[in-house]
């Protein structure tokens, strides 16, 4: 007669077998990451002042923006000054499909720049996992007078909607909600996307100042409803995330870089920041926070009333502070990560979510670090750079990279303003990370200007890689910059040019395999987190 406790061990180490079969099955991948993408703009802002569509029909997709932009009067001045902070000489000619004369531009934030055919380039190129984010400002939806819908949540769910289309409408992209599902989709030869949530204020936990009536808020939510939250984002297959974004949120402190950025935290939150003094010396940190009105034109201050409810108009001079400093001094967010956002994190971690840093206040993203620490969970900053001597507390220190390092996350470094810049970047974060773990994060359709062309070197075209082309427009990078997503691949090449070593290179084209062994890790510890 069989033993049957032999039996049972016998088919113990069968599905253990079968199990390890199935996650080796896959060859190290190559080819890079986006860690930080945004193909669905145009559902985001109120729908109405970011233009284009990422497929469909290219005539109505990528046409005439003027419906959009041209509207609203009100709309079209924010807009055109809008485009014209990255450069003033910026003519919006509003037609797009199928010349093309003034965008998609590198230095365009308001116009697509990820019609599918832009992203399957990128993907000939190398690009082998992409990150795509659902992003959106309440404050921005509210003061271009956009019929919506504006709050954080159906933005967000619209938006993952969004990229699940498009997706769909492909045959070279997958959704990848696993990381073995990475494995398998790259191993096809496709593109694997990653859902992810970079909202302000995750499940409408805020109480806008236009009290918006298209939806419900709650500024103070239980522990139950913050896990209730977390459980449905996870089961609309996102798994990349953002606690924290542009504001003050009930999960703790955002990175304070730009004194504009103090109005949509007024506008959402109900307060100003608060920010306290730090040696420069010894934290790196200069920056001082103004108050937002201060420098506004005269036509802005005029316009201020129709943009921002009364106690948010940043021309009032009553609405915000006037911050000072001592001698050798800068100023950071007072705020860390809160009881509520400690509950959430931890419970983030619990599901296996990827978790970003980027964005956070020095204290939030420092408890985070610790809190990652305590149970050797990977976390993440995909789209930034090193603080330097006189930055901000949004860049990251020699620590922070060290506590990244050691967890097994993942760098997306920014693009940079040109390939010499992002070479730069790249060799100062490698020498910290020991030259591995590296990827980019473009940031494309997320309000951040592009590459702009680097006359320092000249990317040369052949019949093996010609220019991209769309309808009567070719473009080349040598000229127009990083355009569109097109032409991230041209971006990738050109950095040999720019000086990037061949150990550096074969890192970064490496960064498919490391990301997802990362995500690995996140799955296999998520289970000892308490």
């Amino acid at each position: 007669m069989p033993n049957p406790v032999k039996i049972f061990l016998a088919f113990i180490a069968c599905i253990f077998f079968v199990y390890r079969v199935e996650a080796q099955a896959y060859p190290a991948m190559t080819g890079f990451v986006d860690m930080h993408a945004h193909p669905r703009g145009d559902l985001a802002f109120g729908t109405e002042l970011f233009y284009g569509a990422p497929y469909g029909d290219i005539a109505v997709a990528l046409g005439d923006c003027k419906h959009d932009h041209s509207k609203n009067l009100l709309r079209s001045v924010l807009a055109a000054q809008t485009e014209r902070q990255n450069s003033p000489a910026w003519r919006d000619g509003k037609a797009g499909y199928p010349d093309f004369t003034t965008w998609p531009n590198w230095c365009s934030i308001l116009h697509q720049q990820m019609w599918v055919d832009w992203i399957e380039r990128a993907h000939k190129g190398g690009l082998n996992i992409m990150v795509a984010l659902a992003v959106s400002s309440h404050t921005i939806a509210y003061a271009a007078q956009t019929h919506g819908p504006r709050d954080d949540k159906q933005v967000m769910l619209n938006c993952i909607q969004g990229i699940k289309d498009l997706v769909a409408h492909t045959t070279f992209m997958e959704i990848a909600y696993t990381p073995n599902d990475v494995r398998r989709i790259v191993a096809s030869g496709k593109l694997a996307v990653i859902l992810g949530s970079e909202m302000d204020n995750i499940g409408n936990f805020y109480n806008p100042a236009d009290h918006y009536k298209d939806a419900t808020f709650n500024p103070t939510p239980t522990n139950e409803e913050i896990q209730t939250e977390l459980d449905k984002l996870y089961g609309l297959g996102i798994r990349y995330i953002f606690p924290v974004h542009l504001n003050n949120t009930v999960f703790g402190g955002t990175a304070i870089f730009n004194a504009t950025l103090n109005v949509p935290n007024k506008f959402v939150s109900g307060v100003e920041w608060k920010p306290e003094q730090v040696s420069t010396k010894e934290s790196g940190i200069a920056f001082h926070l103004q108050h937002p009105g201060a420098g506004l034109p005269a036509v802005a201050k005029m316009f201020m009333p129709l943009l921002m409810p009364k106690d948010v108009n940043p021309a009032k001079k009553k609405n915000y502070t006037f911050w000072d400093t001592l001698p050798g001094y800068g100023h950071r967010n007072s705020l860390g990560l809160t009881d509520r956002g400690r509950f959430a994190i931890v419970y983030m971690m619990k599901k296996g979510f990827l978790i970003d840093i980027d964005h956070m206040s020095e204290k939030t993203a420092n408890e985070v670090l610790d809190s990652a620490l305590k149970y050797s969970y990977p976390v993440n900053s995909g789209h930034n750079g090193p603080r330097g001597d006189a930055g901000n507390e949004a860049g990251r220190t020699l620590k922070q990279y060290a506590q990244l390092k050691q967890l097994g996350g993942m760098i997306g470094v920014g693009h940079g303003e040109r390939a010499s810049d992002f070479v730069k970047t790249y060799h100062q974060v490698a020498q910290i990370m020991g030259n591995t773990h590296m990827a980019i994060g473009t940031d494309v359709g997320g309000f951040s200007a592009q590459p702009q062309r680097d006359t320092t070197i000249t990317l040369v075209y052949d019949d093996n890689y010609p220019r991209c082309k769309t309808g009567n427009r070719t473009w080349d990078i040598n000229t127009d910059g990083m355009a569109h997503y097109g032409l991230l691949s041209d971006y990738v090449r050109s950095w040999t040019l720019a000086g990037m070593t061949a150990q550096e290179k074969q890192t970064f084209m490496s960064s498919a395999e490391d990301f997802t062994e990362m995500w690995e890790k996140c799955d296999e510890r998520r289970n000892s987190v308490k």
